[in-house]
C-alpha cells in the first residue's frame, strides 16, 4: 500500500513536499498524484494521502484539509485551534487527534489573539484529560470484583 519512491515510503514523500509548501498553500490532486505516483481517486491514493497527514502532523507540525473535488490545502497557524475544536467535538474518539493538534501547534508562528485563544483552549483540554483519566481509572477500579466500595468491604 505504501510502496517505496528514492528510498523512503510514498507517504513520507508527500509528506516532505506538502511541508516544503508553507501554511496556506494548495495542491491539486493531480499534483499529488504525480507525486506519489497513484492514480486519483484510487484507495491506495486515499491511503497514502491519510498516512501523509499523520506524518505531517506528527514530524512537521502541519496540517492539511480537504478541498472537496481539488485537493488539500495546509491550514494556516491561527487555525489550528478551530481544527482542533473540531475533532474534541465529534467526541471521545477524536479526543486524542484533538490534543495532538494542539500539542503539535506552531504557537510562535500565530497571532497575539490566536496564541491567547491557543493557551486557553490548551489549559482547559489538558484538565478535561486529566478529568477523563481519573474517571477511566475510578471507573477500572470500581469494576474490579473486590473494590473498596463494594457493600461488604464498607464497614458500617
Amino acid at each position: 500500500m505504501n510502496e517505496i519512491i528514492k528510498n523512503k515510503k510514498k507517504s513520507e514523500v508527500l509528506a516532505e513536499a506538502l511541508a516544503k509548501t508553507g501554511y496556506g498553500h494548495i495542491i491539486m490532486h493531480d499534483e499529488i498524484s504525480r507525486i506519489i505516483q497513484e492514480p486519483y481517486p484510487s484507495q491506495k491514493y486515499l491511503a497514502v494521502v491519510q498516512q501523509a497527514k499523520k506524518i505531517l502532523l506528527n514530524k512537521y507540525g502541519m496540517i492539511i484539509e480537504s478541498i472537496r473535488g481539488d485537493g488539500y490545502r495546509t491550514i494556516e497557524p491561527d487555525n489550528y485551534v478551530a481544527n482542533s475544536l473540531r475533532h474534541y467535538k465529534r467526541g471521545f474518539n477524536e479526543f486524542k487527534k484533538g490534543a495532538t493538534t494542539l500539542e503539535r501547534a506552531p504557537q510562535d508562528k500565530m497571532s497575539p489573539e490566536a496564541r491567547d485563544t491557543y493557551r486557553h483552549v490548551n489549559d482547559r483540554s489538558r484538565m478535561l484529560y486529566a478529568s477523563l483519566k481519573g474517571a477511566v481509572v475510578e471507573l477500572k477500579t470500581l469494576s474490579e470484583k473486590k473494590h473498596p466500595f463494594l457493600p461488604e468491604n464498607i464497614s458500617r
